[in-house]
């Protein structure tokens, strides 16, 4: 139905015919005018027209097309003259003196007018011939609302109509039967309403229909008839939607046209006007001027109309082709059919994107179609689009970007072929071009000129210097493989400085001879032809003059600059070559290639300078001398000069980063040396480097002096010790080898000493240095030295010190008590781990003040000489490298600290558990069962004054240990590392307490004597302890009569809610936890254990449930645990 209201509205439209024939040439300059004449109207009628102001649908203008206001022959549906606009205010207006907010306030009324008589004869004609079924236009109106209420009420419902649908109904045969059809007639409604929502269609509306009847005749009777009965109902409604929208738009249409008719006065006006002015411009002189400048504007807005019908022709012609691809579901071939790859006859596309004679034409169409799709954005058209709208904005958008794409792909591939078909540079005429063997400059000019509309001819750019490249310099192409002889001559013992000259000179001579005669081809194919000469359809701003300066520029980054490919990267290979020779003598050799490559280099640049002045300049002269009048031209040259200026300038610059190679190299050499020396401290001791794999990037320097743009690019390999071979020789060998005192100080000795030849080399006063590269050479310095000090040197050190350390404790259990007289376990950490981190230590703090001596005024180190050159970036970035260091250095301390911590935690582990459970079964061997733990002592027992083999061993064996970790951290990390410490020691014991063992009110004794001891031990150092004090406190439960255990638990008044006792102290589920490890606590009757009576009745008297009768999680009664409820409670 909404369909058929949709087809009767277009129908409705076009009945204009019958103002369209006495209007036509009205109507062609409509046409011409483009979208000003149709947003006008539009905007016009909306003001008007409240009802027309919709958000999309049926009603909306905005679809009209070129139908509606092109002139066509009468219909023999037209309506009867009655029904023609009277247009009574606009024809009482003098025509030659109104206004044109007159003519459109006139328009305006006899469109209320028009209105008010069009309603009251519909009405008239209605109330005759339907009687009370005859409908006024605020009854019309008031529909529409409704329908629209409801169809945005069904958009909203419409996930739960179709769950609903879906969803099976409970209850009685009348009961589901009712709710059945009331589902039905909701997902009917929506698919009327709402014809866009998927999930629903008409086949499936009449399968759930039929479902729930069975094989029922009379029920699927039943469901018919009901079923009929809706769609009858919805039927009568999207019939008064439809009558409905026709009225809408044969009033939208009345309006329309009676505007147009105020336009047409305006026109047949100005043309009047237009005819008076020829008029006088033919008799009188004196005003020829004047007239002419206001023709020049005249015309230039009617090519701004011209250019906007054009616009919007072509729109309408690639909205076409979208909605034909779309509706028949075949991908339209765009590549092939701009390709050439179909034949014309059979290509669906306009002849202006196939043929390859209309590329300049196409190009520039596309360019303005994709300005149409950039403006989309803006909210003066958005608000203008309803979602039909939309949509069809969307496809339209991708067919016009694949079209771009193809047009600009077989543009680029033309001028590829003619540029690579290559030939003899003649420029003197356009006819030589089309001679035999020369080059067709001439079409590269046009296929340029055409492909300066895709992104600015980027594209072509790039296109172009990569074929130069590629063609001309087959060297700088191929990349590193095309120094093979170079790379032969390394082989020799002696470097052969007359082939090196030669190579060099034939690589800049020809640099120099290709780019000149490039040059001319830029200046001509790549700038804007004489207007008058060539193409006189051509527009001058299609390529601005400093194009050609772009290209070239392009082009010399490319030859000259290029990272990897480029003649400095030529030149770089060249100098590392040297380097890799691996014998400092070769520096010698090294600075005569400096004078070398500075003097070819001289002579390179200024023929580059003098090329790029003369050849590029010389066609854009002549022009702006025979065009000294145009202001466009004016400001070309102007722009020319700009061009000129900066390719000059990037020219000086790269002659300047070629001359200072010389720093380069002695930079090279001074980080060469120190990278030697400092390795060879380190192989002097024995110790083995590991070679880096060649090509990876193993160090940070480069990244450094990159983000400063020193001048420093030589990158020290990583090297760092061998941590197998540190492994082999174990503490003893890493402390009289790479740790001690002589080898850690020898780097920061030689670092010192680079440091005062880089600042005498670079620094002020020397007469080829400045603040800036003093700077970049001191950062470049320090950060290869926190390279080698850190991932070479400490970091392996560090990581083979945490290596060393066996978390494992011995499979066999420790013969308790350990001898006191002799010298105490190291609980798996040897003394000698804390004397390697200790000297670590001291390393780090005497690398932090040899080198970067932060506020130590005359120290000449990195941190006074940076603060003293003023350079902002470069003391940032030797922050940066000084805090990376001792980041990483301490993270790494902190794995080695923390792993020496889990080996001190199993062994102590190993101490209490394996070794009490040692001396328990020797003890059952003698004294009987003990089988509920060390505490589970009987009464009568008698009891010595000592604490447990195993705790009195622990107790020594840490208090051993303590005096080492005191001695090699700072009082910050030992606090910590004993508070974690001391944290685990009571994990451990707590979990062996509430697992295994059982405490008997003697046995409890033994248990807070072991307490106090191993809790003197943790309060050696830190300040966190709180929980052995808890611990204390829960002791109290096993020395407790259980009479008395009421008051321990809730406190003297009796209530376990006073927040008392053990209850408030460490909580109701822990007091309760430990004191289920009583030995009475559970009694054996005949073969069964049952709690003890005394439990039961102090369990009903508290009011609370046993924790024990279900599973404990005995995490939660860890020392963090108690910690973190400490701090909640806090």
């Amino acid at each position: 139905a909404l369909l058929s209201t949709k087809r009767v509205a277009q129908v409705t439209m076009s009945r204009q015919p019958r103002r369209a024939q006495g209007n036509a040439d009205l109507n062609w300059s409509i046409v011409k005018g483009g979208a000003t004449a149709t947003t006008a109207a539009s905007s016009l009628s909306s003001s008007s027209y409240p009802t027309l102001a919709t958000s999309g649908g049926l009603y909306d203008l905005d679809t009209l097309n070129e139908d509606l206001v092109t002139a066509q022959r009468p219909s023999p549906s037209a309506f009867h003259d009655i029904t023609e606009p009277k247009m009574d205010s606009l024809r009482a207006l003098n025509k030659n003196k109104a206004a044109f907010k007159d003519m459109i306030r006139a328009a305006d009324a006899d469109v209320a007018n028009h209105a008010a008589r069009m309603r009251k004869l519909n009405e008239s004609a209605e109330g005759g011939a339907a009687g009370k079924d005859a409908s006024s236009w605020r009854e019309r109106e008031e529909r529409r609302r409704k329908w629209d209420a409801k169809a945005d009420a069904l958009k909203k419902e419409a996930p739960t109509i179709l769950r609903l649908a879906d969803t099976p109904i409970e209850g009685t045969q009348a009961e589901v039967t009712k709710e059945r059809m009331a589902r039905w007639q909701r997902a009917l409604e929506l698919y009327v309403y709402c014809p866009e929502e998927k999930g629903v269609d008409w086949l499936k509306l009449l399968e759930k229909l039929m479902e729930g009847c069975g094989e029922d005749e009379e029920e699927m009777l039943e469901a018919l008839s009901q079923a009929s009965q809706v769609c009858t109902n919805l039927l009568d409604q999207t019939s008064l939607a439809s009558r409905d929208a026709t009225d809408a738009m044969t009033e939208a249409e009345d309006a329309y046209h009676i505007r147009l008719e105020a336009h047409t006065m305006l026109a047949d006006r100005v043309s009047e006007q237009a005819e008076k002015i020829e008029e006088q411009f033919r008799t009188n002189g004196r005003a020829a001027l004047k007239i002419g400048q206001q023709l020049e504007l005249a015309e230039a807005k009617k090519r701004q109309c011209d250019t906007a019908s054009l616009l919007i022709r072509q729109w309408w012609m690639m909205e076409n082709l979208a909605e034909q691809e779309e509706l028949s579901g075949e991908e339209l071939q765009v590549n092939e059919e701009v390709r050439g790859v179909i034949p014309s006859s059979s290509c669906r596309m306009d002849p202006l994107f196939t043929r390859p004679e209309n590329s300049l034409e196409a190009a520039k169409a596309l360019k303005a179609l994709r300005t149409v799709v950039k403006s989309r954005g803006n909210s003066a058209s958005g608000t203008l689009l309803d979602p039909m709208s939309r949509h069809r904005f969307d496809v339209t958008s991708k067919l016009i970007q694949r079209t771009s794409v193809a047009l600009e792909s077989r543009l680029l591939n033309s001028f590829s072929e003619i540029y690579v078909t290559g030939g003899t540079y003649d420029f003197s005429s356009p006819d030589a071009a089309s001679r035999p063997g020369r080059l067709n400059w001439i079409q590269l000019r046009n296929l340029a000129m055409a492909l300066s509309n895709f992104d600015g001819g980027r594209g072509l750019h790039k296109r172009y210097v990569q074929m130069v490249v590629s063609s001309r310099f087959p060297e700088l192409h191929h990349g590193k493989s095309g120094n093979d002889d170079s790379d032969s001559d390394e082989d020799d013992d002696h470097l052969d400085m007359d082939s090196m000259r030669q190579k060099l000179s034939n690589l800049f001579h020809r640099v120099n001879e290709v780019c000149t005669a490039e040059f001319q081809l830029i200046s001509n194919v790549f700038s804007s032809p004489p207007v008058g000469k060539g193409d006189a359809t051509f527009d001058v701003t299609s390529l601005s003059d400093a194009v050609p300066f772009q290209v070239a520029r392009t082009l010399l980054q490319r030859v000259i600059s290029d990272p990897r490919d480029g003649l400095q990267a030529r030149i770089n290979d060249l100098l590392e070559s040297i380097d890799r020779r691996g014998d400092f003598d070769a520096g010698t050799k090294k600075l005569d290639t400096f004078v070398v490559i500075h003097e070819k280099a001289a002579g390179l640049f200024t023929m580059l300078k003098d090329s790029a002045q003369t050849m590029l300049m010389a066609d854009n002269k002549s022009r702006a001398d025979e065009d000294q009048r145009s202001e466009e031209y004016q400001a070309a040259s102007d722009e020319n000069k700009r061009a000129v200026a900066s390719l000059i300038q990037y020219l000086t610059t790269q002659e300047m980063s070629l001359s200072s190679s010389h720093r380069r190299g002695y930079l090279n050499l001074e980080l060469r040396l120190l990278h030697h020396e400092c390795c060879y401290c380190l192989d002097r001791t024995g110790a083995k480097l590991v070679i880096p794999k060649r090509g990876k990037d193993n160090g940070r320097h480069n990244q450094s002096m990159g983000q400063a743009g020193g001048p420093a690019t030589y990158e020290a390999p990583v090297m760092p010790l061998d941590k197998h071979h540190l492994k082999k020789i174990g503490f003893s060998g890493l402390l009289n080898g790479v740790l001690k005192s002589s080898v850690l100080r020898q780097p920061l000795m030689h670092a010192t000493d680079s440091l005062a030849r880089a600042r005498l080399m670079f620094g002020m006063g020397q007469g080829f240095g400045d603040m800036d590269s003093t700077a970049r050479v001191i950062t470049g310095i320090f950060s290869q030295m926190c390279t080698f000090y850190g991932n070479s040197f400490l970091f392996p050190i560090i990581e083979v010190l945490g290596d060393l350390l066996d978390t494992k404790p011995p499979a066999a259990p420790p013969n308790l008590p350990f001898d006191e007289n002799s010298p105490a376990p190291d609980l798996g950490v040897d003394g000698s781990f804390w004397v390697g981190i200790e000297r670590i230590h001291s390393a780090a703090k005497a690398f932090d003040r040899e080198l970067w001596a932060e506020q130590r005024k005359g120290s000449e180190r990195v941190w006074e000489i940076l603060e003293a050159t003023g350079s902002h970036t470069s003391l940032t970035l030797a922050k940066d490298q000084r805090v990376s260091f001792f980041q990483e250095l301490e993270e790494r301390g902190e794995t080695a600290i923390l792993r020496a911590l889990d080996t001190i935690s199993t062994h102590v582990s190993w101490v209490l558990v394996a070794g009490s459970e040692n001396v328990l079964k020797n003890r059952v061997l003698k004294m009987g069962d003990r089988s509920g733990g060390p505490y589970a002592v009987p009464a009568g027992v008698a009891l010595d004054n000592s604490n447990s083999p195993a705790v009195k061993s622990l107790t020594f064996c840490l208090r051993a240990q303590f005096v080492h970790i005191q001695a090699a951290l700072t009082p910050q990390s030992l606090s910590a590392f004993w508070t974690a410490l001391s944290m685990r020691l009571y994990d451990i014991l707590g979990t062996r307490l509430l697992q295994h063992y059982y405490v008997s009110m003697v046995g409890a004794v033994n248990l807070s004597r072991d307490v106090e001891a191993l809790r003197s031990v943790a309060m050696l150092a830190g300040t966190d302890h709180q929980h052995w004090d808890m611990l204390r406190e829960l002791l109290t439960l096993y020395m407790t009569p259980p009479n008395a255990l009421k008051t321990i638990l809730v406190g003297p008044e009796g209530d376990p809610n006073s927040g008392k006792g053990l209850f408030g102290q460490a909580g109701k589920v822990q007091a309760l936890v430990f004191m289920s490890r009583r030995v009475d606590y559970r009694v054996k009757v005949g073969n069964v254990i049952q709690k003890s009576a005394w439990v039961v009745e102090l369990l009903e008297d508290l009011g609370v449930a046993d924790p024990t009768d279900g599973n404990v999680n005995i995490a939660m009664y860890s020392a963090q645990s108690l910690r973190n409820r400490r701090l909640k409670l806090s």
